[in-house]
C-alpha cells in the first residue's frame, strides 16, 4: 500500500513540474500576427501569445464564426383587416348584456365583448347583414334599442 501511494505522490510531482515549465509555451510566429502588430514592433523573443495579447493595443477583433444574415418580411405575414360589424346598444347594464350574448349565441353568431371603458363594446361578425338586422329585432323585444355599424379590423 505504501508503494502504491509513493507511486501516486511521484507521478503527480512530475506533472506538476511539466505543467509550470515555460518552454512548454506557445510562441508567436511572425504569419500569425496582424499586419499592425508586423509595421510597429519586431517578432518578440521568448514571450508567448498570451503575453503579447495582452499588451496590445488593438481593439478591432475578429472572431472565428460564420455571420447569417436573416431578413424576414412582416408584412406578408400579417392578416389583412376583415369585414366585422359593431353593435351600438344604447344601455349597458348587466341583464341588457346577458340579453345580448344570449341572443348571439342562440343565432349562432360569433362575437367578441370588449370591455376597455365604462360601456363595452360588441363585435358580431356575420356574412349577411339579414342576419344582424335580426340581431336588433330580436334585442327590441328585451328594450334594448340597438344599430350595427361597419369596421374593419
Amino acid at each position: 500500500m505504501a508503494l502504491f501511494v509513493l507511486l501516486i505522490i511521484t507521478l503527480g510531482m512530475v506533472l506538476i513540474n511539466l505543467l509550470s515549465e515555460d518552454n512548454n509555451s506557445v510562441q508567436i510566429s511572425a504569419e500569425y500576427l496582424s499586419p499592425s502588430l508586423k509595421k510597429n514592433r519586431e517578432l518578440p523573443k521568448n514571450k508567448t501569445w498570451t503575453q503579447e495579447l495582452a499588451k496590445s493595443k488593438e481593439t478591432k477583433f475578429t472572431f472565428p464564426v460564420n455571420e447569417l444574415f436573416m431578413q424576414i418580411d412582416l408584412k406578408s405575414y400579417v392578416p389583412p383587416k376583415v369585414k366585422s360589424f359593431r353593435l351600438v346598444v344604447n344601455r349597458a347594464d348587466r341583464y341588457s348584456l346577458f340579453c345580448i350574448v344570449q341572443t348571439l349565441s342562440s343565432m349562432n353568431l360569433p362575437y367578441v365583448v370588449d370591455k376597455k371603458n365604462k360601456t363595452p363594446e360588441i363585435y358580431v361578425s356575420s356574412k349577411t347583414e339579414n342576419s344582424l338586422k335580426k340581431v336588433v329585432k330580436r334585442l327590441e323585444d328585451y328594450d334594448i334599442k340597438s344599430k350595427i355599424i361597419e369596421v374593419w379590423l
